[in-house]
């Protein structure tokens, strides 16, 4: 961990206690402005059509531009969002704060590439955890102290706190050094699946296992409200426990990394979200089963940073830009869509989103549990 991963660390911190202050609750504040579970879903996808369509020249600019110029006015153009939100008087009014703030995405593969360039090959998966999983650290204490103040004032107050905790955050981007452009080059960089074969394969698996993910969790505060009846600082409370879990073992999963392998350890992580959701289905009234799923839920979380490390392994650093503008292109995409079809089934029968993403969750955890996607499992050696 050199000086600028510690900085981009204390940035990720407070900008996720902002956002943990508000973020569990937005599908509540859309209801409470006139939207239902079809209007979540929507601005869902418009969040992630938006963040899909900036990280590509984002990672270009990565590649090309002084990675922290590029961090810093991501950074600024999310800091004013909160207040736009607060300003709202109808769910529709909220359109113009969202698009901005996933907008702002484009600085996100500057920084994935700061990580992958400043960070030992070696120890490549503890460091990229740790810096992506301390955004969850913030919003450990997000969920509860937004639910409690939403319940005992209002979301305006909650609105701006978070404005000031990104004003902090960026202020903090401030402190990184300056990371010019590596990438100088006469012919342009081929990225083709022949080319680069275990890029794409990473690439097209984290787009459908975001797809799958994306059916059911823009639903889970509004299927504990609807079908557990519970309330709204009780949610904030399970909600800082999944998230407290995902930021403390995602360096962990790290560590398991470097010596089970990717593939492997992702499996037992989604194996353990797969648990999670179950104990959410089967008893969405009770507190016990509720931090249980959580606990379940957040471990299996703080496994999936790994896809970003993969992709960190199998591209070269003055690439890396580039890459996770590629990489995030994809899964945002896929986890735009999903949200649509999540909400009419929700609507339908609120049980579906999570039944579907349980199911299909599982076969993708027992097909990294068994093999190295898209290769064989090695056989052990014949001894005498």
């Amino acid at each position: 961990m050199t000086p600028d991963l510690w900085w981009l660390t204390l940035a990720q911190g407070l900008w996720g206690l902002g956002f943990g202050l508000y973020g569990l609750f937005f599908p509540l504040y859309v209801e409470k402005l006139g939207g239902g579970p079809v209007i979540v879903g929507l601005l869902t996808t418009v969040a992630g059509v938006i963040t899909a369509l900036v990280v590509l020249p984002g990672g270009w600019l990565a590649d090309h531009v002084d990675r922290r110029t590029v961090l810093f006015w991501g950074w600024i153009l999310g800091v004013p969002v909160p207040l736009i939100f607060s300003l709202a008087h109808h769910w529709q009014w909220l359109i113009p704060g969202v698009v901005l703030y996933f907008g702002s995405a484009f600085s996100t593969p500057a920084m994935q590439a700061v990580i992958v360039a400043e960070a030992p090959p070696a120890k490549l998966s503890t460091a990229y955890t740790v810096v992506m999983s301390v955004f969850g650290a913030g919003m450990v204490v997000g969920p509860t102290a937004g639910g409690y103040l939403t319940a005992r004032y209002s979301y305006g107050l909650v609105f701006w706190l978070a404005a000031g905790l990104y004003g902090l955050s960026t202020l903090a981007m401030l402190k990184i050094k300056r990371h010019p452009p590596a990438l100088r080059r006469t012919r342009p960089v081929k990225w083709r699946p022949e080319v680069r074969p275990r890029f794409f394969q990473w690439m097209i698996f984290s787009a459908v296992l975001a797809g799958v993910q994306g059916i059911a969790w823009p639903f889970v505060v509004p299927y504990w409200k609807t079908v557990g009846h519970l309330s709204v600082e009780v949610i904030g409370v399970l909600g800082s426990v999944a998230i407290l879990m995902a930021t403390v073992t995602g360096p962990l999963w790290g560590r398991m990394a470097e010596r089970w392998g990717i593939p492997r350890t992702l499996g037992a992580g989604l194996g353990l979200l797969v648990v999670g959701w179950l104990a959410l289905l089967w008893a969405p009234e009770s507190i016990g089963w509720g931090l249980f799923s959580g606990l379940m839920r957040g471990v299996g979380e703080g496994a999936r940073g790994l896809q970003g490390v993969a992709v960190g392994r199998v591209v070269k650093p003055h690439e890396a830009g580039t890459a996770y503008g590629l990489f995030n292109l994809v899964t945002e995409l896929a986890a735009a869509l999903a949200p649509l079809p999540g909400g009419l089934l929700f609507r339908h029968w609120a049980f579906a989103p999570l039944t579907v993403a349980t199911f299909f969750t599982a076969v993708i955890a027992w097909w990294l549990w068994n093999g190295l996607p898209g290769r064989p499992t090695p056989l052990p050696p014949v001894t005498a």
